[in-house]
C-alpha cells in the first residue's frame, strides 16, 4: 500500500512535518510524497535518509516533485517518545570545546548605529571563531544573515574554515528563496524551520551576536 501525503504549496516545515506523522501512522507502507517546492524536496529527502528510509525515486512532473520510498517497515523507530530529534541524529558530534552551542544569526551585519561598522564587525567576528579553541556546535543562519554565506561575501571563507573544522551551519531555505539568492549559497545545508527550531531547542545554549 501506498501512502499519499499532499503537501503541494506548503511553506517550510508543514511538508517535513506531514511526512513525519504520515510514516509515525504508517504500517510499514511505502510514502509518496508531492511538494512542488525543491526546498521541500530537499528537506523532505534529508528527514527520509536521517530517519533511516530508503528512498526509491524522486520524480519531477511539471512543477511537482514525487517523493517515493520503500516499505517501510522495521526501518524506523515510529514510537520514539521525541520524534523530532531524528532530524539531527546525523550532527550529534560535537566540535572540540564547543558543546552545545548555537550561534543564531539573523542578521549580516552586529548592532545598531552605523551600518558599515556593523559589518566590519560581523566579518571580524567569524574571523575570530577559527583563532579561538571554543567554537559553536552549530551555526543557523536566517532572514538577513543568510547574505555571508553567499558568493563573494567577505565572511565565506572564514565560514568555509569553520565547517570544515566541524561546526554544522543550517542556512534557511526559505530566507535564500526570498532574496533570490538560493544559488549563490556556498556553505552550510540549505535547511528550513524544522530543524533550525529542533537544533536550537535541543542545544543547550543560543547566543545572537
Amino acid at each position: 500500500m501506498v501512502i499519499e501525503i499532499d503537501a503541494i504549496g506548503l511553506g517550510c516545515p508543514q511538508p517535513v512535518i506531514k511526512t513525519r506523522e504520515a510514516l509515525s501512522k504508517s504500517d510499514g507502507d511505502c510514502l509518496l510524497i508531492k511538494v512542488n517546492d525543491p526546498s521541500s524536496r530537499d528537506n523532505v529527502i534529508r528527514f527520509l535518509e536521517r530517519s533511516g528510509v530508503t528512498i526509491e525515486t524522486v520524480e519531477q512532473k511539471e512543477d511537482t516533485f514525487y517523493i517515493l520510498t520503500a516499505d517501510t517497515h522495521s526501518l524506523v523507530e515510529t514510537d520514539d517518545p521525541r520524534p523530532e530529534e531524528l532530524v539531527c541524529r546525523t550532527v550529534l558530534t560535537d566540535p572540540p570545546g564547543g558543546g552545545k552551542t548555537v550561534f543564531f544569526i539573523n542578521k549580516d551585519r552586529i548592532g545598531h548605529g552605523s551600518d558599515e561598522l556593523g559589518l566590519n564587525l560581523m566579518k571580524a567576528f567569524v574571523n575570530t571563531l577559527n583563532d579561538l579553541d571554543v567554537r559553536p556546535r552549530f551555526i543557523c543562519f536566517m532572514n538577513g544573515g543568510v547574505k555571508l554565506t553567499l558568493t563573494g561575501s567577505d565572511t565565506l571563507p572564514a565560514l568555509q574554515k569553520l565547517e570544515e573544522s566541524g561546526v554544522t551551519m543550517l542556512v534557511c531555505g526559505t530566507c535564500l528563496n526570498y532574496f533570490g539568492v538560493t544559488e549563490q549559497c556556498r556553505v552550510g545545508t540549505v535547511s528550513n524551520m524544522y530543524d533550525i527550531a529542533t537544533t536550537m531547542l535541543t542545544s543547550s545554549k543560543v547566543i545572537t551576536p
